[in-house]
């Protein structure tokens, strides 16, 4: 039987920027009515001693930061584990049963762009939602952008961010890049340019009904959200938008073979998260079909009461 209280998991390094990840993951569990865990990843290199002496540091400021927390209405529990960070991190979130995994800023590693970053391969491991939180405020997000492919995975991408209480606040928006949509459609692949210009505006009608749809079967009411086609390849699409509309959060899901997908035809989430100074929150489709799966079961339920 599932349990009823949710649960966030936020791995820190103990770094001074990392702290508003720890801040964003505690005003999210607090707005879900959910548990916090605190996690830190000692490095396993060096002598048993360095590592043990590393751990108890880490013990000791995780237990002052849950004291904070605790005395500002909303306790947290805490771990410390030796190990590789990503590996770790995913362990104990699987083991936990995490519902959100929040990592701290994104900071540049030689090989990311093959290997996928930290929270990339979090997510290649754990399949849940990972939070990458880059700016400094705690409050409710204002402005949440959505990158929508015209696909099922779209919808749980929504119905994912809205389960998390995301979209709670503030505006919603959507962000297509129209390449996917001609890509959608073989019955232009042959045609001639001018022609493909010319059809154009039917093919931003044609994906905005189809995000509208996406949208109401996340539960979202498609007239409150504003929905943006763009000429351009999907993270440059996601870029401009994110910067004209100044959006907090931008949501990305991921592809089922990420690692083929990186090396050979590029991925929008590796880009987004490398290349994206807002926060970052990215689905996997797992995590995607959960929540399909636990939205049909509460319909069901609804139904049968009825």
């Amino acid at each position: 039987m599932r349990r009823v209280s949710p649960r966030v998991l936020c791995a820190t390094d103990l770094r001074t920027r990392s702290a508003r990840a720890v801040s964003r993951a505690d005003a999210i569990a607090r707005g879900l009515g959910a548990q916090l865990l605190l996690l830190h990843v000692v490095d396993a290199a060096g002598s048993a001693r360095a590592s043990g002496d590393r751990g108890a540091r880490a013990r000791f400021v995780l237990d002052v930061r849950a004291r904070k927390l605790a005395r500002a209405g909303n306790g947290a529990q805490i771990s410390v584990r030796t190990g590789r960070p990503h590996q770790t991190i995913a362990d104990a979130a699987i083991k936990w049963d995490a519902d959100l995994i929040v990592l701290g800023p994104y900071r540049r590693r030689f090989g990311d762009s093959f290997r996928g970053t930290t929270a990339e391969r979090v997510i290649r491991i754990a399949d849940r939602p990972v939070l990458v939180v880059n700016r400094d405020s705690a409050g409710p997000y204002e402005h949440v952008l959505l990158a929508a492919d015209l696909s099922r995975m779209s919808i749980g991408v929504a119905r994912v961010t809205k389960e998390l209480g995301l979209l709670e606040s503030g505006q919603a928006s959507v962000v297509h890049a129209l390449q996917h949509t001609r890509g959608a459609m073989p019955y232009l692949a042959g045609a001639r340019e001018s022609e493909a210009g010319k059809s154009r505006p039917s093919l931003r009608e044609l994906a905005h009904d189809e995000i509208d749809t996406l949208l109401a079967r996340a539960g979202l009411n498609a007239a409150r959200v504003s929905v943006f086609s763009q000429e351009n390849a999907p993270f440059r699409a996601i870029e401009q938008v994110a910067s004209r509309l100044g959006s907090d959060l931008v949501v990305v899901g991921t592809s089922r073979f990420p690692l083929f997908k990186r090396v050979f035809i590029g991925s929008v989430s590796n880009e987004v998260l490398r290349g994206i100074k807002h926060d970052v929150l990215i689905i996997s489709p797992v995590a995607a079909r959960r929540a399909h799966r636990r939205s049909w079961v509460a319909s069901r339920r609804f139904a049968q009461s009825a």
